[in-house]
């Protein structure tokens, strides 16, 4: 997953604007009272949510399952490696493993829908709640059921670029929830030819209960339920819901 994406991602997602996400996130800093010295960016892939949080003067913990998206990661950010603000480790959130305790984590872009049970989504909170500090938040983001079985839903999408093309079809099972998303890319190269190259994605859509039921095995409070970047309330129709979870102060 990820391997052949990854040098073509940050072109696909140049119209996301990640600072909106960090916005959202220092105003939870703010609201507990927080000032996170690290942040760690759960599912971080090629660093963009990273990028921000580092020229926004944090020290940055990031972690992905794909090696081939924290080697994009890695070289757009060596500066920032070298000088020690930057770590990367190539992990699974279900088992995250760090020594140290931080005040904040985040996980955006629909990291968590990758995990395939709630079982998984448990896990991985448990997890994040071990490396929590108390009072420490955890920011995250979450495809809804609207956005996976009506939206990317059984829908073909395309594009035509200068350097890429792309084929997306998205297959859905309303009794599994999953979303199979089969991509074909047909990416320029210096020579003038194109090169040809397929890659599967997976995501799965978790009711509120679910997800409450997870804060709530792992140890966490759930503290904010949002269906947007403003902090409205979800809809039907919303595609992301942006969570708030807090671990308790000892």
């Amino acid at each position: 997953m990820y391997e052949l994406l990854a040098g073509v991602y940050d072109r696909l997602m140049a119209d996301v604007n990640y600072d909106d996400w960090v916005d959202f996130t220092e105003g939870v800093f703010s609201r507990y009272g927080l000032q996170p010295v690290t942040v760690l960016d759960l599912a971080c892939g090629t660093g963009a949510i990273t990028e921000r949080l580092l020229k926004r003067g944090y020290r940055v913990v990031g972690v992905d399952l794909s090696p081939d998206m924290l080697a994009v990661c890695a070289d757009r950010h060596e500066e920032y490696l070298e000088r020690g603000q930057l770590l990367l480790l190539n992990q699974d959130m279900r088992r995250l493993e760090y020594p140290r305790q931080v005040e904040a984590i985040v996980c955006f872009l629909d990291g968590l829908n990758y995990l395939a049970s709630v079982e998984d989504l448990t896990q991985t909170l448990s997890r994040v709640a071990k490396t929590l500090a108390p009072g420490g938040v955890l920011v995250a983001d979450l495809h809804t059921e609207h956005k996976l079985s009506t939206v990317l839903g059984n829908e073909t999408f395309t594009e035509i670029r200068e350097d890429l093309a792309y084929i997306w079809s998205n297959y859905y099972s309303p009794v599994t929830r999953m979303v199979e998303m089969d991509l074909l890319f047909f990416v320029a190269r210096p020579d003038g030819l194109y090169e040809r190259f397929e890659e599967s994605h997976y995501q799965v859509w978790f009711s509120r209960d679910e997800i409450e039921s997870a804060v709530a095995a792992a140890g966490l409070t759930l503290e904010g339920f949002y269906g947007d970047l403003d902090g409205n309330a979800p809809a039907d129709t919303s595609d992301r819901i942006y969570i708030v979870a807090r671990k308790g102060s000892e």
